[in-house]
């Protein structure tokens, strides 16, 4: 047992208060402040997930100080590395920070090892805290809350955190360093940041220094439940839980805004299939960074503590049962009375869609989520009246005499859906009625000899020449009417097998002639497979089935013409229709003419200047000595032709191809 320790100040590091003893006891020798604490010299000095404190609590808990479990929770940042975790995980961690003696495996297993956040580099220390501990206690010491990664400010006093001269990952790492006045200048430093990233830097630094004040109720096993439900409430993720990654992504940098997330080294990319944001919202099979966690949970709850109110929340984009019947028929109307709801899928919107079905018979669907008490009053589409608002319509029309518009408005529909249940229930209701019985006899007659009429002619065809004798049968006689209709015809399809070899040789055809088309057209076109297939009708066949068609595959491969080529048959035609108006063929004419930019081939280059001197000489291009330039085999026609002269003029680097 230790004969003297040093008081363990509020939110102070377990490394602070071992580096004061070391400071205290007068120790020569960093090994033997090692010696005293763990009883051996091999324990490195970790400053933020300590181990082997099992070891040192056994020498220094007859000081009256804290439970080893609150050291570690309230003096280290285990805190913050485990409230993401599982538990097994966090009571893993903390049995080895207890009786373990190898840092690297408590890194492994929170995940900080593998992270892109990294850790600051120094010590770090608010200048206003500095003073008021060396006032009020006689010495400054390292805070808990200033050195959780990417934390850059003092919520005690708002101020910037500064860089002490002591690097956070000592290269000795067998010795504890104390905070004092020679190792933490004072400066003013300023912020360079704007307000926006200001503001988000101060809720980062609330949200973290909350995960190490007090132990995480939240369950590891509701977060990515938790989290599914505030993306389908915020409109991301639809009502099976499918996300949209790319409105994800440009809502949380629209959010945040990109200067901050690359401050806390969190930028998020939707073109990147490794994301740290994809990958959070899907199964957790990895740990992630608790600086990540809290930009998610800000972005969709606000805070950490927030999150518990969404953990046990059901998602229900139509709210809770029971729920209201629309039918204005009903006596009910406009109460909560409807307990079936279907949900579906809308396949345009990806949006939940229900359908609710109530007692009296009426069926009605509505696009959701409802966001709004209004939307719960809403009808999206009807799909079936029922007995009581058809047995109203009746009572309405037919026994109070109450005219179409009238009724209509009683039961707040169209007056053209009215007209058509009403029609039909007056039909259904004497249809013994021997004048009813002859309008069907009639009707039937008519459609019968329009039948006879148009042997040929498919119910499609029928329906334009008499829509209104279609639409009469089709509401009041459906059954007679299919019956007694042009049943449709399946259409066989006859395969026929393609004879290539016959096919190449039209599509050679037809290539040659589209080639020699565009080789006449005054000014150049660019000569590619796209421009012949397009001009011939061939395009399909020459992107899709080429090689099955190996006469047309060498002919076009021959044809068509590099990109340097092309240019070089607009420098020609651009040279003598320059010279042919009269002007002077200058290198910057060529230019514009040609269309030819700064950033081209440098034999294209050479080429030019070969053809303007020619015509400053007052050599002018033949068209009856011509030759190829680009001459590939002696097989393949040529794609651009020039002169014996210009053919001598060209550097013979040009014979590349």
């Amino acid at each position: 047992m230790l004969a003297y320790f040093p008081k363990l100040y509020e939110d102070e590091l377990l490394y602070s208060w071992f580096a004061r003893y070391h400071v205290h006891s007068a120790n020569n020798s960093p090994k033997q402040t090692m010696r005293d604490l763990f009883g051996t010299t091999n324990t490195i000095a970790i400053p933020d997930l300590p181990t082997h404190l099992n070891e040192v609590y056994g020498r220094i808990k007859h000081f009256d100080i804290p439970e080893i479990d609150q050291l570690i929770k309230e003096h280290t940042l285990f805190r913050y590395y485990t409230t993401f975790q599982p538990k097994h995980i966090g009571d893993s961690i903390l049995n080895y920070m207890k009786f373990g003696n190898r840092s690297s495996t408590v890194y492994l297993k929170t995940g900080v090892a593998a992270s892109s956040v990294k850790e600051c580099d120094y010590f770090r220390f608010c200048s206003l805290c500095l003073l008021e501990d060396t006032q009020s206690k006689g010495e400054p010491y390292w805070h808990v809350s200033h050195h959780i990664p990417e934390v850059y400010t003092c919520l005690k006093h708002g101020s910037y955190l500064n860089n002490s001269t002591v690097e956070f990952r000592n290269g000795k790492k067998h010795e504890y360093f104390a905070a004092s006045k020679e190792n933490c200048l004072l400066s003013n430093k300023t912020s360079i940041h704007t307000e926006k990233v200001k503001t988000f830097l101060k809720v980062i630094a609330e949200q973290s220094i909350s995960l190490i004040l007090k132990d995480s109720s939240l369950e590891f096993e509701n977060i990515q439940r938790t989290y599914k439900h505030l993306l389908r409430q915020n409109g991301i993720a639809n009502a099976n839980g499918t996300i949209n990654q790319q409105k994800l992504a440009e809502q949380f940098k629209l959010f945040y805004g990109e200067e901050l997330l690359n401050i806390v080294q969190s930028s998020v990319s939707y073109e990147n299939p490794s994301c740290w944001l994809k990958s959070i919202t899907r199964k957790h099979r990895k740990a992630f960074h608790p600086l990540r966690h809290i930009l998610f949970i800000h972005f969709l709850a606000n805070s950490v503590e927030n999150l518990n109110k969404f953990s046990e929340i059901e998602y229900q984009p139509f709210g809770r049962v029971p729920y209201y019947c629309l039918n204005p028929a009903a006596l009910h109307y406009k109460e909560k009375v409807v307990f079936d709801l279907q949900i579906s899928l809308c396949k345009d919107t990806k949006r939940p869609v229900g359908t609710f079905s109530c007692s009296c018979g009426f069926i009605y669907s509505r696009r959701g989520p409802d966001k709004f008490q209004e939307d719960t009053l809403k009808i999206g589409r009807i799909k079936k009246f029922g007995h009581v608002w058809e047995d109203k319509l009746e009572q309405l029309v037919h026994h109070e005499k109450k005219s179409w518009y009238a009724a209509a408005k009683e039961l707040k529909c169209d007056i053209g859906t009215v007209k058509k249940y009403s029609t039909k229930s007056l039909f259904e209701e004497n249809q013994s009625n021997p004048d009813i019985v002859e309008i069907v006899r009639l009707k039937q007659l008519d459609w019968l000899l329009l039948l006879k009429k148009y042997p040929e002619h498919s119910v499609t065809n029928l329906r334009k020449i008499a829509p209104a004798l279609y639409v009469w049968h089709y509401r009041n006689n459906l059954a007679w009417l299919q019956n007694n209709s042009p049943k449709q015809t399946l259409k066989t399809n006859i395969s026929k097998r393609v004879d290539w070899s016959e096919r190449d040789i039209q599509v050679l055809h037809d290539v040659k002639e589209a080639f020699i088309e565009l080789k006449s057209i005054e000014k150049p076109t660019f000569i590619n497979k796209s421009r012949i297939g397009k001009e011939s009708g061939c395009l399909v066949l020459l992107e899709k089935h080429l090689d099955k068609m190996p006469r047309t595959k060498q002919y076009l491969e021959s044809c068509i013409e590099s990109r340097e080529e092309f240019q070089i048959r607009r420098i020609i035609w651009a040279c003598k229709k320059i010279n042919d108006s009269g002007q002077e063929v200058v290198m910057w004419r060529v230019k514009r003419v040609a269309g030819i930019r700064e950033n081209v081939n440098p034999q294209v280059d050479i080429y030019m200047e070969g053809e303007i001197s020619k015509y400053k000489e007052g050599v002018q291009n033949t068209e009856n000595q011509t030759m190829a330039i680009f001459e590939r085999n002696s097989d393949t026609p040529v794609a651009w032709q020039c002169t014996m002269e210009e053919q001598s003029m060209v550097h013979t680097d040009w014979l590349y191809m």
